[in-house]
């Protein structure tokens, strides 16, 4: 039983009593040898916001046949996921009207969407969705019945 007890208590000296060398003192449990590895990194991705993204260069609406037809331009067109149009009655609280997808041409490319129209002047904008997920949104226009 006391060797038993002696060879626990030489083991605990061993393992907690690391004595310190000239270069760094060991942790308790640290290897005596520790190794350090080293992997390349490679570089972070450029921003987000330092991509291109699509805007729109010309926006009309008009009012035809009991509709309101919008037509929009847009540059960068390729970088172009989606539209959202969204309307307004007072030109502060919009709503989405129609989810357009972007084509893949590249540069410009035109855009057209129409709805039924009331008696109420109504107010769109473009919301556009890039690829990388950046927003933008057209000017404002105003379309009378």
């Amino acid at each position: 039983m006391i060797k038993n007890l002696l060879l626990i208590a030489v083991l605990a000296l061993r393992v907690f009593y690391q004595p310190a060398t000239d270069q760094h003192t060991i942790a308790p449990f640290a290897s005596p040898n520790p190794t350090i590895s080293t992997r390349q990194v490679p570089p972070l991705p450029s921003p987000v916001a330092s991509s291109p993204t699509a805007k729109v260069v010309e926006f009309n609406g008009s009012i035809n046949n009991n509709k309101a037809i919008l037509q929009w331009t847009v540059s960068d067109n390729e970088n172009a996921a989606q539209f959202e149009v969204e309307k307004s009655t007072d030109g502060k609280k919009f709503s989405m009207a129609a989810l357009v997808f972007g084509t893949d041409k590249m540069a410009t490319d035109n855009y057209q969407f129409y709805e039924k129209t009331t008696n109420k002047k109504m107010v769109y904008r473009i919301k556009i969705i890039n690829k990388n997920q950046t927003v933008d949104y057209s000017s404002i226009i105003e379309v009378k019945p």
